[in-house]
């Protein structure tokens, strides 16, 4: 169970983060493009939750929009991004941020993704979904729930996993390299995060589940109908 103390210990470190990543204040006379204006429009569309601090509670992993340009977190220059796409990991001291260092897509991607295999007794129970992004509920009748969340690359979208209590270890999900979140308590919950083959989709799953079983669920996502 992630706990309020450390929520709030993730929010100072990632607060303070991003404070270090940004440019002085005479620095800032900046004319904004028509693409930044949309991205900005995403980003508030994105921010329309309901429900978000209760998801928190429950799940090791969680996407949110953070107001923030790749150059000022990941300094390359314009062509080179264009050149790739790559979700890029960054360990802090108590939470792992994965953040987009990619072109954005002019369009927002409308695929859903949904896993074909879940143990038994789990029923989806909430889907909450913006633009490329979306997060995905299952739950059985003991009140154990299976998160599962995605989102396509953008610039001010973040996937933060809490692992100040965690070990992590890299295993497969299918062709894939993934980085598994296990807990020591098998009460908590444990995070599977990898990458479409095309590298521009973060995926992620939350639950308090062995990691035979998690990557079972990973490699049964499909594109929904």
């Amino acid at each position: 169970m992630i706990t309020d103390e450390m929520l709030r210990a993730a929010a100072a470190e990632a607060d303070q983060a991003i404070l270090d990543s940004l440019p002085l204040p005479q620095e800032c006379d900046h004319q904004f493009s028509p693409q930044f204006e949309r991205k900005m429009k995403r980003v508030i569309r994105r921010g329309r939750y309901p429900g978000a601090y209760k998801f928190l509670r429950t799940a090791a992993c969680f996407l949110v929009a953070v107001v923030l340009t790749g150059t000022t977190w990941l300094t390359v220059d314009a062509e080179a991004r264009g050149a790739f796409f790559a979700w890029v990991r960054q360990q802090y001291e108590t939470f792992v941020e994965y953040r987009f260092a990619g072109p954005t897509p002019d369009e927002e991607m409308t695929t859903d993704f949904v896993p074909t295999w879940l143990p038994d007794g789990f029923e989806e129970t909430n889907v909450q979904s913006a633009g490329g992004t979306s997060m995905r509920t299952y739950s059985n009748s003991d009140g154990r729930v299976i998160h599962f969340m995605y989102s396509a690359g953008a610039d001010a979208t973040s996937l933060f996993v809490i692992s100040d209590q965690m070990t992590a270890e890299e295993v497969a999900v299918g062709t894939q390299k993934a980085d598994f979140y296990w807990d020591a308590d098998p009460q908590n919950a444990n995070a599977l995060v990898w990458q479409s083959e095309s590298g521009d989709i973060l995926f992620c799953i939350s639950a308090a589940l062995p990691e035979s079983e998690m990557v079972k669920i990973a490699e049964s996502i499909e594109k929904g109908t």
